[in-house]
């Protein structure tokens, strides 16, 4: 059974839903899989069962990356196959050796469980990528059904992502206040105008003018609010 689009829907959607079906039936390893089609209003449903979990996060990406897609809800249901299914002892040994030898994270850092196919990963590791890598690693294992990551990040990394957004915020706020400010300059002299939240933020911007080299004389019109 290949997969397919709904028909009941408008034509923009019924052709973006086409879009997504031909996308699906050019890869090799998803055109035999059993997928169905949903657009409503440019948001995607695919539903249906796949034969591996790789094979379900392939599908949503493959409709993800048609164009004017707005979204897309996954309820696919994996389904293994006999050939391909493990035992869940078999699965937890091929997750710990796909994490050691492809994501290269050391032993016993990440604590895999196992059950009826699905894996938890559980631990902590350094970076935010590293918990990224680590599940991207184990969705091509045969026999797995859903990954479920509970791996947290170490206080160093989360440290830096706060740093960076406290960063971010205030040039966001400096941009800002710089944007509020009129410059107008006569024969040397300048003058400053607008409307400041800070007094720090008035103090700044008078020291910059004045610090260039052809400015005579500065006439600090800007005003504080609160």
């Amino acid at each position: 059974m290949t997969p397919t689009a709904t028909f009941r829907i408008s034509p923009r959607d019924f052709e973006l839903a086409n879009s997504i079906v031909d996308v699906i039936r050019r890869d090799p390893s998803l055109c035999t899989e059993p997928v169905c089609v949903d657009v409503r209003d440019g948001n995607v449903t695919l539903r249906g069962t796949v034969s591996r979990y790789a094979a379900m996060i392939a599908t949503c990406a493959a409709a993800e990356a048609v164009p004017g897609v707005c979204g897309v809800t996954s309820d696919l249901t994996v389904q293994i196959p006999g050939p391909l299914r493990r035992t869940d002892d078999e699965i937890r040994d091929a997750a710990l050796a796909a994490l050691k030898w492809k994501a290269c994270l050391p032993p016993g850092s990440v604590n895999v469980c196992v059950r009826d196919g699905s894996v938890t990963l559980l631990g902590q590791v350094d970076w935010s990528y590293q918990k990224r890598l680590a599940e991207q690693v184990l969705e091509p294992l045969d026999g797995l059904t859903s990954i479920c990551n509970k791996l947290c990040v170490s206080d160093r990394q989360v440290e830096m992502e706060v740093l960076r957004r406290i960063r971010t915020a205030l040039q966001v706020a400096a941009q800002a206040q710089a944007d509020a400010i009129e410059v107008e300059v006569r024969d040397g002299t300048v003058y400053l105008r607008g409307r400041l939240p800070c007094i720090s933020g008035r103090a700044v911007a008078c020291s910059a003018a004045r610090g260039h080299p052809e400015v005579r004389r500065l006439c600090d019109e800007l005003h504080v609010t609160t």
